[in-house]
């Protein structure tokens, strides 16, 4: 056995800390994941530093926040993120780490340069698998959906590829890297099986049928491209198939410790943010981006490491980085704090969006936050956890200590923002 520890970082794409079943949900969604934070540590207020996936894996592969605006499609503005910034796989490589990440998200692929300090990074492992049906999906389906004006999802719904692949479709080139590499290794695995359109595969199927987890699919983009609202009905069966994919995705996480647990692996296991189902008129995680308890309230546990039990106070996903390096006792090369020496009682989730910062200020039962809406949003989460009553007018002086954070997070952002139009001005003067 290597004498460093092999790490493993599980990224659940858009899943919701309250439809975890260790953080108290209803349904049996995360049984293995249950186990793993009940034998080790998790973390109750886990906070995403940002949405969507861009913003938020920016914080945890680099523990700062993201400036970018989450709208931005173009790739240059994020990859220049990662341009003075150094990233989690970049300093375990020079460690002596192999790095290696598996996923099938388009938005932090090596085109948006989050391949950053890895030495292997496949982020299209289906397109090698599936070369007859990237070519169905690309050449024919796709074209016709779009002929026709429909989703052209639905191509990815029929063919599981994009965001309907499968974890399993996968699953053996994971395992084949990892046998064809030295130890110690770092690997990262993003699930897309979360994302919608929600798929979960049919022998998961346990609260729906197959036309239900295909029309509710459907409908659920409806209403999205529409941006519609949805009856109570179909709200349930979103939420329906969404916690099947919970509860896929937590098999996999079984089925990665079964293999590897030989090699005494560290598993963190995190979702990069939440989906909405209504709660504030919105569903998914779609632009104009949000900050409230669905998006940024997110599952963190760290298992088989020498750190057990339970954690209350809210911490931020930017701690990821600095505590993988304190897990295996090397000293902190990051701007944020070991999740396990964090002791603000507050942390702060901010995101650039449409032009505007928009700053959540986060502690363990209060919610203050600004660029929203026109009015401040003040919200008391122990009695109100879905944030519908602003009690910003009932607690003044709360929300004006608050308030003084978001503003100097504002004001640094804002600097920088200035920095960076002023540097990427001069560089284009420089070429003429």
């Amino acid at each position: 056995m290597s004498e460093k520890r092999n790490i493993v970082l599980i990224t659940l794409d858009s899943v919701r800390a309250d439809h975890c079943s260790f953080m108290g949900y209803h349904r049996k969604t995360t049984p293995n994941i249950d186990r793993m934070a009940r034998e080790g540590l998790y973390f109750e207020n886990a906070i995403a530093s940002g949405v969507p996936t861009p913003s938020s894996m920016v914080g945890v592969f680099t523990g700062e926040y993201s400036l970018v605006d989450t709208t931005c499609v173009d790739p240059k503005p994020w990859r220049e993120e990662f341009t003075q910034r150094r990233t989690i796989a970049q300093v375990l490589s020079d460690k002596g780490y192999y790095a290696g990440a598996i996923h099938e998200n388009a938005y932090v692929s090596k085109y948006y340069g989050f391949n950053k300090g890895f030495k292997y990074y496949n982020d299209s492992p289906t397109a090698n698998s599936f070369k007859i049906k990237m070519k169905i999906h690309n050449k024919i389906l796709v074209p016709m959906f779009r002929k026709l004006c429909f989703s052209t999802e639905i191509p990815d719904m029929i063919m599981g590829v994009g965001v309907c692949v499968h974890w399993e479709s996968y699953y053996n080139i994971i395992i084949n890297w990892i046998k064809t590499v030295k130890e110690p290794l770092f690997l990262w695995v993003l699930l897309l099986d979360t994302h919608t359109p929600y798929i979960p595969p049919r022998k998961f199927r346990k609260h729906c049928n197959s036309f239900q987890a295909y029309y509710y699919a459907w409908k659920l983009g409806k209403i999205l491209r529409a941006k519609s609202k949805a009856n109570e009905n179909s709200k349930k069966k979103f939420i329906d198939i969404y916690d099947d994919c919970i509860r896929y995705a937590d098999a996999f996480v079984k089925r990665l410790w079964d293999d590897l647990k030989d090699a005494d692996p560290i598993f963190i296991i995190h979702a990069d943010h939440g989906d909405g189902f209504g709660e504030h008129e919105f569903y998914q995680h779609i632009a104009p981006h949000w900050l409230y308890e669905e998006l940024v309230h997110v599952p963190l546990v760290i298992y088989n490491a020498d750190v057990k039990g339970k954690i209350e106070e809210p911490v931020s996903l930017l701690g990821i980085a600095p505590t993988i390096l304190e897990l295996i006792n090397e000293q902190n090369e990051f701007p944020s704090k070991s999740l396990l020496h964090y002791d603000k009682g507050w942390v702060v989730s901010k995101i650039f969006s449409e032009g505007r910062i928009k700053v959540a200020v986060r502690t363990k039962h209060w919610k203050f936050i600004t660029g929203q809406k026109s009015k401040d949003e003040l919200y008391y989460l122990k009695k109100d956890p879905y944030e519908q009553i602003n009690v910003i007018d009932e607690h003044p002086d709360l929300a004006k200590e608050m308030g003084k954070i978001a503003e100097l997070h504002i004001k640094h952002s804002m600097e920088i923002i200035k920095v960076k139009n002023v540097l990427s001005a001069y560089r284009f003067k420089s070429r003429k």
